[in-house]
């Protein structure tokens, strides 16, 4: 059934929750709910009332956050491909979405501030059918304004036309010391020699492999994000 939305500051569920919940789940008086605030607490309630709608909320439990944060990094392509990418990435866990513009970008940023109330929108979704109680966090960042942790973090990309040597497996990268992890994936046509070089120079990336073969970048961003997340169950 999933997780409803709480609107903490009235400890009631929102409206169109309360919805959902009587004409389309058609539940009664004396069931049994789950719900979150997205901040990492988990509410138990029991459904009082139906018209009007009202429930009791007995337990909340602080739900235990990852050992480590993995953030992605996307260099911007087309809003429709933006929005499956969004959705998967909050089912997988993801901690941090950040959309970027790079040399080869598809699209501009601000051709996608219009897009962010949809994106949360999805966002908030993904996460009551995941069961999530923590959601995460969506931005639009230039390349230049993005920060990244100065202690125990690790950067990876993937691999582009300017790997020199043999490239790494991301399944043979070491992951478990890290308290915090960034996946970089470009777009169709990858990095730009610059972009490439400033990355690994400046911030350490390590350029990494998925599969033997050429990926699209919404696939590349899930297999990455899945292995990642599958390596620090």
């Amino acid at each position: 059934m999933g997780y409803f939305l709480l609107d903490e500051t009235k400890q009631h569920l929102l409206p169109q929750e309360s919805h959902h919940i009587t004409h389309v789940l058609r539940m009664r008086i004396g069931d049994h709910i789950q719900a979150t605030d997205g901040n990492g607490v988990l509410y138990e309630a029991e459904i009082t009332s139906l018209e009007p709608f009202d429930i009791n909320i007995y337990n909340s439990t602080i739900v235990k956050p990852s050992s480590y944060r993995l953030r992605l990094i996307i260099s911007a392509i087309k809003v429709p491909l933006l929005e499956l990418i969004i959705q998967k990435l909050t089912e997988i866990g993801v901690d941090d979405i950040i959309i970027t513009h790079t040399d080869f970008s598809q699209i501009p940023l601000k051709q996608i501030e219009s897009k962010l109330d949809r994106f949360k929108t999805i966002i908030t979704t993904a996460c009551k059918q995941a069961e999530r109680a923590y959601f995460p966090t969506l931005s639009l960042q230039e390349l230049h304004q993005i920060s990244y942790p100065t202690q125990n973090s690790l950067n990876l990309m993937g691999n582009t036309q300017y790997t020199l040597g043999e490239t790494s497996r991301i399944t043979d990268i070491n992951m478990d010391e890290f308290s915090s992890i960034t996946l970089f994936i470009g777009p169709e046509g990858g990095f730009s020699e610059k972009e490439y070089q400033d990355l690994i120079e400046k911030y350490q990336y390590i350029p990494v492999q998925f599969t033997p073969y050429i990926l699209r970048t919404e696939t590349a961003v899930m297999i990455g994000a899945g292995i990642i997340k599958a390596k620090r169950i």
